[in-house]
């Protein structure tokens, strides 16, 4: 047989660089002077895409116009067919969606701003730098000047550790994005970018995303004020890996509910959560002192725990005794709670009977007055339960008919004026 010639086929291109780069083409040129023509001081920079990863909060601006006028973007944001794609999952022409190039975009952001943190580039230089690196803070808008940088970065440190020696060969911002740079997806995360980058990287390596899904300062700050060893019995305690995972990518703060509960009582309150999906079971676990109460308190069952569940995230520790104090069955627990959800509207519940503040300010005058607010709505609570009690027993004594559902209605709707206009006086700037 005779020998065939050699042949040498070029390798086919990946399609997932090829999107990447077709993204990165979009965004630097047509999809930045989209931006350049929607916010008139970019006009004076000659090259507005970088200009925007620059600068966390024109980044974070520019997030909040797409969200505004997404219809301005319009003809960017449509699929291989030319049809118009309305939201942020669908593949685009492009061959990434919108959730996926918002990812990207933050990830550039924070590379970028680690460079100017850490004073040294991502890639380590072929030739040795003739002076060490001088870190140099980038410059913080009013929106990142809001975040306590110092003080969760102090905790963080405190309880975590300080960052280990670097390793040859690396950066400090390469080390820090590598790091970090996996966990990033969601616009919110950019007025963290002062909070990420004082974190150690070896905390990023071991919580990832847990620290990333922390949507809230207050959150942040929780989370920093958690002790390694909170985290590493909890790992304990769950023993499943897997399961230990679950828990770090959907909320981290769980950690410290399962390292008080210890095994046994873990698995009983974890058993009677199980049908949630991941994010709201950990959510549960998550507002401690109510997980907590579920275990604690001798009156509550599994089979009460699977009724409140779709509540439990929220609910404070006074609530759930309220609910037991007035010795609701199953049927009427979840519907107790609608009802008065629906009569007093979402603010003023969330405000009774929704989670209690547990980060104070730093300032002893706003210390006070979040305390005397939660004083109060602590009390409306009870006093609110107690009228419900009272109108019910007058009601049965009279052999009148009427339900305990109706009964909290005619109450939440007397009192809800009165109560919205004493919370509106005593709430807190950050709460009002």
């Amino acid at each position: 047989m005779a020998s065939q010639p050699n042949r040498t086929t070029a390798p086919s291109a990946d399609p997932d660089a090829l999107a990447r780069r077709e993204v990165t083409r979009m965004l630097k040129g047509p999809v930045a002077e989209r931006f350049k023509s929607l916010i008139p001081p970019l006009a004076a920079h000659g090259d507005p895409y970088k200009t925007i990863m620059d600068s966390p909060e024109l980044l974070d601006a520019c997030f909040k116009l797409f969200r505004l006028k997404r219809e301005a973007f319009a003809d960017f944001l449509v699929d291989p067919a030319d049809q118009p794609v309305g939201d942020d999952t669908t593949r685009l022409r492009c061959g990434r969606s919108v959730q996926e190039i918002i990812g990207m975009a933050v990830r550039t952001g924070m590379r970028t701003y680690a460079e100017a943190h850490f004073g040294d580039p991502i890639t380590p230089p072929k030739t040795k730098a003739a002076q060490p690196p001088i870190p140099r803070k980038p410059p913080h808008g009013r929106l990142l000047r809001l975040v306590n940088v110092d003080k969760i970065a102090g905790l963080f440190r405190r309880n975590y550790g300080q960052p280990k020696p670097l390793p040859a060969g690396q950066t400090q911002s390469g080390r820090f994005y590598a790091s970090i740079k996996d966990n990033l997806d969601y616009e919110w995360q950019v007025r963290f970018f002062p909070i990420y980058v004082e974190i150690p990287p070896h905390v990023f390596d071991r919580l990832g995303t847990g620290i990333t899904r922390m949507d809230t300062e207050e959150r942040l700050q929780l989370l920093a004020q958690l002790a390694l060893t909170d985290i590493n019995k909890a790992e304990h305690v769950i023993k499943d890996p897997d399961l230990f995972r679950e828990m770090l990518e959907n909320n981290v703060l769980a950690s410290a509910t399962v390292s008080h509960l210890g095994e046994e009582a873990f698995e009983n309150v974890h058993g009677a959560l199980e049908h949630l999906d991941p994010q709201k079971k950990w959510n549960v676990l998550a507002n401690k002192d109510t997980a907590i109460r579920l275990h604690e308190d001798k009156r509550i069952t599994k089979n009460d725990i699977a009724a409140l569940a779709d509540y439990l995230d929220i609910l404070n520790e006074y609530a759930l005794d309220a609910i037991f104090d007035l010795k609701l069955n199953r049927d009427q627990m979840q519907m107790f709670l609608k009802t008065a959800e629906d009569n007093l509207g979402r603010q003023m519940f969330m405000a009774l009977f929704g989670p209690i503040q547990s980060v104070m300010p730093d300032d002893h005058e706003e210390q006070q007055k979040l305390r005397r607010y939660q004083t109060y709505t602590q009390t409306a609570l009870r006093s609110l339960v107690s009228a419900v009690k009272q109108l019910d027993d007058n009601l049965r004594k009279s052999g009148s008919e009427g339900s305990i559902e109706e009964c909290l209605g005619t109450v939440c709707r007397a009192r809800r004026p009165d109560l919205e206009k004493e919370m509106k006086k005593l709430a807190p700037p950050h709460m009002a």
